[in-house]
């Protein structure tokens, strides 16, 4: 079994493949865009990284302005302190917000850009060690306290507020009953347990439940939407090992937030930015950013142009492919299979044709086979230089496909291969691709169908623009050095 080009198999079919779970069909829901929460809530969401940036930033100025006759000097001291807070997670709005917790990195990154402008500073107050000591504690002393002031003010609204915001916990465990308990005694987290969720081995039981169990991970869409879920906690040491991967995954699809409650002892570390404590049980947020519209926009606006451009540089070779496919095997010189793609849908995709098969069934259900004495001179120059795949640039400008994402199957690959491998349908939470982190590493053709899974899994899971980019100068790579073939 072999890959046409960049493909790890040519599929056409019938009719859409049935989920092997209810997990993976949850998966396969479109991705909805969280729910507008309260109007307070919302109002806070924007006002806290706001106001936190402005006083930091400004703090910083006023600091430097006293030594520096300079302006420029103090704007950008200021512009520095607040990307580096920035980057460091610093204006993020927490389930449990604490200035000690905060403190460390706030005044190490405060005193590293009062050093730095102290040493920017206009005549004979550069790099005076008064000077620097002027900036750090006023700025320190401003944001500290204003950090303090708006933490507290969090705490409290969040207490006093009329409705808590719902929330659902994945587990039925120790942990799980733990974490509902102290949801209801602690106002200041703004959640209030609506029910828990079965995710462990059916023989334990869900015998440490405190809350209502409203069903189980397969039903996590339904129930999230029935019951107006703002946030999914999914407590790690109370789901089956087996299937975290794919309960995380399917809040992919749910218009909520969801919080990664880890073990006490897990040694996975979390960045500092993502950390979060609920009374001293780690968690961290599970942040999808191919959820973000600004994230599926910068992908598709790549899509788009790309494409575009490559078509229009590529179109003379294209004319020659066909001109030659055509000389070779006569009319129909492109191949049009059915593939599934984003959230379980069919489409067309385009080829050009490389050999023509007996029948529809064996276009369906059959693996191109190496060395098919079928397959002419052209058509393995086109297979071993990837050009048959040219045509699908039109399916990247139509929509139907992205650049870069897991590969597209025939419906009856994707039914038969769904059922070996649970995490395969996890595949079609994002746009199927021209090309992938699995193929430019090796998987496709007769290779392992689960790694192949598991690293499209793992591509969607870290997807960044920087990574399309990096996959797409590979694959470049890859077809000129051949190695693609």
């Amino acid at each position: 079994m072999r890959a046409q080009g960049l493909s790890p198999i040519i599929d056409s079919g019938a009719a859409p493949a049935s989920p092997a779970s209810g997990e993976a069909a949850a998966v396969l829901a479109p991705v909805v865009p969280r729910r507008r929460g309260p109007l307070g809530a919302r109002i806070l969401a924007v006002l806290y990284p706001v106001c936190l940036a402005v006083v930091d930033g400004s703090a910083m100025a006023v600091a430097v302005l006293r030594p520096a006759a300079d302006a420029a000097v103090p704007g950008a001291a200021a512009v520095a302190v607040v990307a580096c807070n920035a980057a460091g997670g610093l204006y993020r709005t927490r389930r449990s917000p604490s200035l000690l917790a905060e403190a460390p990195a706030l005044l190490v990154r405060t005193l590293l850009v009062g050093a730095l402008a102290a040493v920017l500073l206009p005549g004979p107050a550069r790099g005076d060690a008064a000077a620097w000591l002027w900036i750090a504690t006023v700025t320190v002393s401003v944001s500290f306290g204003v950090r303090a002031f708006v933490h507290a003010a969090v705490r409290t609204y969040r207490c006093r507020r009329s409705r808590a915001r719902p929330a659902l916990v994945v587990g039925t465990g120790g942990t799980a009953a733990h974490l509902v308990a102290l949801l209801s005694e602690r106002g200041e987290f703004g959640l209030a347990a609506v029910g828990q969720v079965a995710a462990a081995d059916p023989d334990t039981g869900t015998g440490g439940a405190v809350a209502p169990v409203l069903g189980e991970t397969s039903d996590l869409p339904a129930l999230v939407e029935e019951h107006g879920i703002d946030t999914l906690i999914v407590v790690a040491e109370d789901v089956d090992p087996g299937h975290l991967d794919a309960v995380l995954r399917i809040s992919f699809g749910l218009p909520c937030e969801t919080l990664l409650v880890q073990p006490p002892s897990d040694v996975v570390p979390v960045a500092p930015a993502r950390r979060e404590y609920l009374a001293g049980l780690p968690c961290a947020r599970v942040d999808w950013r191919l959820r973000e519209p600004a994230a599926r926009c910068a992908k598709r606006l790549l899509d788009l142009v790309a494409a575009s451009a490559l078509l229009a540089a590529v179109a003379p070779v294209l004319a020659l492919c066909a001109l030659a496919v055509r000389l070779e095997g006569g009319p129909g010189v492109l191949f049009r299979q059915r593939r599934i793609g984003r959230g379980g849908e069919e489409f067309v995709l385009l080829k050009l044709r490389t050999l023509k098969p007996a029948d529809e069934q064996e276009a369906d259900t059959r693996w191109t086979v190496e060395g098919d004495d079928r397959v002419g001179r052209v058509g393995r120059f086109l297979r071993a230089t990837s050009l048959d795949e040219l045509p699908q640039l039109w399916n990247v400008i139509r929509g139907d496909m992205s650049l870069v994402g897991p590969r597209p199957e025939r419906p009856h690959f994707v039914e038969q291969f769904s059922r070996n491998c649970p995490g395969y349908l996890l595949r079609h939470r994002v746009p199927v691709g021209l090309t992938g982190w699995a193929q430019i590493h090796g998987f496709r053709g007769d290779t392992s169908i689960e790694l192949r899974a598991r690293l499209d899994n793992h591509y969607i899971d870290h997807w960044s623009f920087a990574g399309d980019l990096k996959i797409l100068l590979l694959t470049v790579r890859a077809m000129l050095c051949r190695d693609a073939g």
